[in-house]
């Protein structure tokens, strides 16, 4: 007991101490010097930020005191975290097992070339000081925490594409122990392990840890932040609250789309408020989380405010809804069996979230609620409707289809056993569901590594091998920012027909390369129709990523 007590008052001790820091620091430090400090000159390009980082600062420096001095006043021993139920040796000798072979299969190939999304990542972000980077927010493709631990990567081995990958091959490993942890607390010990299992050999999966954005970080944190709020909302203790806001806030800095998981979780808390079960550490939960967030954006949020909140998507197949629904039963489709496999998937997937519901409705909504939510701002705000913004909630699939797919088979053994046959498959029917799963999703695991994302490195050598004396490379759309700033500086770019007449003017053959049509046809329309009216595709180069296949094309003669 006395060195409970003798912790709690040193941890109190730290933090009034670390809250006269910041207020201090929040004081004494001009908002010219943080500018001076993060991007070597005080020239008033933050505007405002700066003023917001200091006065967010000395507010949490008054917070963290206030907490330490109450806990000072009435020292309060420490609980212990525990898993519920509680987890067996051979369940996390089986988790060990699942996590090392999750990491080969992530680090195999992780410095393969990279897609469009990864080379706008790394040219405009991770090559950029680390001042620079959590100051600025250009564009909505910035995801800040992942930009961060990038930049820490190229600090410590260097710039490689595998370097640029590494965050989000560790986020992919972790984010198995969130799921396991969230099953465990929703399934129990078998069902969570088969999701983990599913995850671990998933394609889906292994492509985003191997794809330097933030979105295997954001499923990392939605699923733990989900885990934790079902947790706090049935303990009520504070050690969970205060998990769950550093989960929150996490996913936040990684990314923004982590707000429709916060916002599932508040209507559900609307709910149990109206039942009268709601506690309102909930709220202070995500105050805490709310006001941290605004710390490490405010030095950037002037500049979010004048260019990436006002973005806009221009009306194409992409903010198309239909176009959405044909992508992702095409990405399902790699599961053997194709289109058939989907909707039967689908179907177990349906009696996974009933039975789920039946048991925690709170549960099977917070993990639904976040991807309703996600694509209905999509389609009210035009937005292109990317099937990787829902990416977050792949977990959450895997358990709904889990347990549709052993209550199915429960089932089926109850039938068999009633009508008096098959009592050996009856009593191993559940056994077979579930090594057929996994057999089902393994086989997906080698497509990662069949083709690159894109491949604009064989793109390039093909037009290099072929060309001739005298002949010009132009890249076009897309193509134009990967290869004009990472692959191939010397090429020409062109995002108008009069830039192409122009270069027609000058050289007698004339190469184009473009890249995910769908973005030409849609942006720029006249340059679109005049590929087709003028250019012949003389080579596809395919990849991984939905129509991300690279084309060459050579002008037709007259």
């Amino acid at each position: 007991m006395n060195l409970a007590w003798t912790g709690a008052r040193l941890t109190a001790a730290s933090a009034i101490a670390a809250g006269a820091l910041l207020g201090c620091f929040a004081a004494l430090v001009s908002s010219a010097a943080i500018e001076q400090a993060v991007r070597g000159a005080a020239a008033g390009r933050l505007a405002w930020g700066p003023a917001l980082f200091r006065g967010l600062l000395a507010a949490h420096g008054v917070a963290l005191a206030a907490v330490g001095w109450r806990r000072w006043r009435r020292p309060s021993r420490p609980r212990r975290w525990s898993l519920s139920p509680r987890v067996s040796p051979g369940l996390l000798t089986v988790a060990g097992l699942l996590t090392a072979i999750a990491a080969a299969l992530r680090f195999h190939q992780l410095g393969s070339q990279l897609w469009y999304d990864e080379v706008l990542t790394l040219v405009d972000s991770v090559r950029l000081p680390l001042g620079e980077i959590v100051s600025s927010f250009p564009s909505q493709n910035h995801h800040m925490l992942y930009s961060i631990l990038a930049r820490l990567a190229f600090d410590l081995f260097g710039e490689s594409a595998w370097a640029l990958r590494l965050p989000a091959a560790a986020f992919g490993v972790l984010s198995i122990w969130a799921l396991l942890a969230l099953g465990l607390k929703l399934t129990g010990p078998r069902n969570a392990l088969l999701a983990a299992a599913l995850m671990t050999f998933s394609y889906h999966h292994i492509w985003f840890s191997q794809n330097a954005r933030g979105y295997s970080g954001l499923l990392l944190f939605a699923t733990l932040a989900t885990w934790l709020w079902v947790e706090a909302c049935e303990r009520d203790e504070w050690s969970w609250w205060l998990g769950y806001s550093a989960a929150v806030f996490f996913g936040l800095w990684v990314q923004l789309t982590m707000l429709f998981v916060v916002a599932g979780h508040g209507l559900v808390y609307l709910g149990m408020l109206a039942r009268r079960r709601a506690s309102l550490k909930a709220v202070a939960a995500w105050l805490a989380a709310g006001s941290a967030t605004l710390q490490v954006y405010a030095l950037s949020l002037p500049e979010f405010l004048r260019s990436a909140a006002g973005e806009v998507s221009i009306p194409s197949a992409w903010t198309n809804p239909p176009w959405l629904a044909g992508e992702t039963v095409r990405n399902l489709a790699v599961i053997p069996g194709g289109i058939a496999a989907v909707l039967a998937g689908t179907l177990v997937f349906a009696v996974g979230w009933w039975e789920t519901f039946r048991r925690n409705a709170g549960a099977a909504l917070a993990m639904t609620l976040p991807v309703v939510l996600c694509a209905g701002a999509m389609l009210a705000l035009g937005h292109n409707l990317w099937p990787r913004f829902f990416f977050f909630a792949m977990g959450f699939a895997l358990l709904f289809l889990v347990e549709g797919a052993m209550r199915l088979a429960g089932l089926a053994a109850g039938a068999l056993r009633r009508i008096g046959r098959g009592e050996r498959l009856a009593a191993r029917a559940e056994a077979l569901v579930a090594v057929a799963l996994l057999a089902a999703v393994a086989v997906t695991a080698r497509k990662a590594y069949a083709l690159p994302k894109q491949d604009f490195l064989g793109a390039k050598a093909y037009v290099e091998q072929n060309r001739r004396p005298g002949d010009v490379v132009v890249a076009v759309g897309l193509a134009a920012k990967a290869y004009g700033d990472y692959y191939a500086p010397e090429w020409r770019r062109a995002q108008s027909p009069a830039e192409l007449d122009e270069l027609g003017r000058t050289h007698s053959r004339l190469w184009l390369v473009y890249t995910l049509p769908v973005q030409i046809q849609g942006f720029l329309p006249e340059l679109w129709e005049r590929i087709q009216r003028d250019f012949r595709v003389v080579a596809v180069f395919p990849g991984t990523l939905g129509g991300g296949e690279v084309y060459v094309c050579r002008r037709a003669p007259p």
